[in-house]
C-alpha cells in the first residue's frame, strides 16, 4: 500500500449513512487497564498495525477470556483516516461474543455488509481497502497472542447480537398481503444481511427450503449440519431475527434429514 492511499480523505457522502453514523460517534474506542483486566481474570492482547509517520495506525486491545478463548470486550484506538475509525469501530462490534480463532476469519466483507444501507451497495469506497486490510492485520496481531489459550473441542458461535434497526412491531409491512415470492425475497434479504454472514465465521450456511403459512422451513450447510447448536443455539438466533425482522408469528424448523 502506499502513503497516497493511506492519506487521501474520502468525501462523506461516499461513504453509507450507517457507516457515518459509527465514525461519528464510535462506542468502542479506548483502552482497558491492565490491572482491572487481571483483576477480572481476562487476558489482555493488544494488536497493532501500522505507523503514525506513515499516517494511519490502528489498535485493537481484547479482553479474553482464559478458559475458553471468547473475546468479552474489544477497544480501539486509532491515528489516521475517518475510515480506519469506521472499519475499527465495526469490527469490535463483530468480534465480541466471538473466540480469537473466528476474529481471525472476519474479513472486509463482513465489515463493510454490517453498515450497508442498501444490500448491493458497499459502505466504505473502494480505495479505503488499506485502510480496512490494517485493521485485519491488527486483529491478526492479537489473536496470534492468544494461541495458547485452548478452544473447546468444537466451539459453537454464540448468537450474534442483533444489527441496527427496531423490531419491526407487526411484522414487515404489508407482510400477510404478499405474494409467496415477494416474502421468500424478504426472509432472503434478512439472512443475507444479518444471519448468513455470523453462521459462515464457523463454516457454515442456511438455505430456505421452503415456506409454509407461518411455518419457514431451512437447511443447513457446511459445518452446521453436524453441529449441535443446529437445534440449539443457532436455531434460537434464527428464529429470534427472522421473527424480529419479518413476521413475529414465524416459526422455523430444521431440516435435518441428511442428503
Amino acid at each position: 500500500m502506499t502513503f497516497d492511499l493511506l492519506t487521501t480523505p474520502f468525501p462523506w457522502n461516499r461513504y453509507s449513512r450507517k457507516l457515518a453514523a459509527k465514525i461519528e460517534n464510535p462506542h468502542n474506542a479506548g483502552v482497558f487497564d491492565p490491572e482491572e483486566s487481571e483483576a477480572r481474570g481476562m487476558r489482555l492482547v493488544v494488536g497493532i498495525e501500522g505507523d503514525v509517520r506513515d499516517g494511519n495506525c490502528v489498535q485493537i486491545a481484547w479482553l479474553v477470556d482464559k478458559e475458553d478463548g471468547k473475546i468479552v470486550d474489544a477497544k480501539f484506538q486509532v491515528y489516521g483516516q475517518s475510515a480506519l475509525i469506521g472499519a475499527a469501530e465495526v469490527a469490535c462490534d463483530i468480534m465480541v461474543g466471538k473466540n480469537y480463532d473466528q476474529a481471525k476469519r472476519i474479513g472486509v466483507d463482513l465489515i463493510d455488509k454490517q453498515v450497508r444501507d442498501r444490500s448491493d451497495v458497499p459502505a466504505f469506497p473502494q480505495e479505503t481497502a488499506p485502510h480496512l486490510n490494517l485493521v485485519l492485520d491488527a486483529i491478526d496481531h492479537a489473536a496470534d497472542q492468544c494461541g495458547d489459550i485452548p478452544l473447546p473441542t468444537a466451539y459453537v458461535a454464540p448468537p450474534a447480537p442483533m444489527q441496527s434497526g427496531e423490531v419491526l412491531e407487526g411484522g414487515y409491512p404489508g407482510w400477510e398481503q404478499m405474494a409467496p415470492n415477494k416474502k421468500l425475497a424478504v426472509i432472503e434479504q434478512v439472512l443475507n444481511d444479518e444471519i448468513r454472514p455470523y453462521i459462515a465465521l464457523d463454516g457454515g450456511g442456511v438455505e430456505i427450503k421452503e415456506l409454509k403459512e407461518n411455518e419457514l422451513v431451512i437447511s443447513y450447510q457446511g459445518n452446521c449440519t453436524s453441529c449441535f447448536s443446529a437445534v440449539g443455539a443457532t436455531l434460537s438466533y434464527i428464529q429470534q431475527t427472522i421473527q424480529a425482522r419479518v413476521h413475529p408469528d414465524l416459526r422455523v424448523v430444521p431440516d435435518l434429514e441428511m442428503p
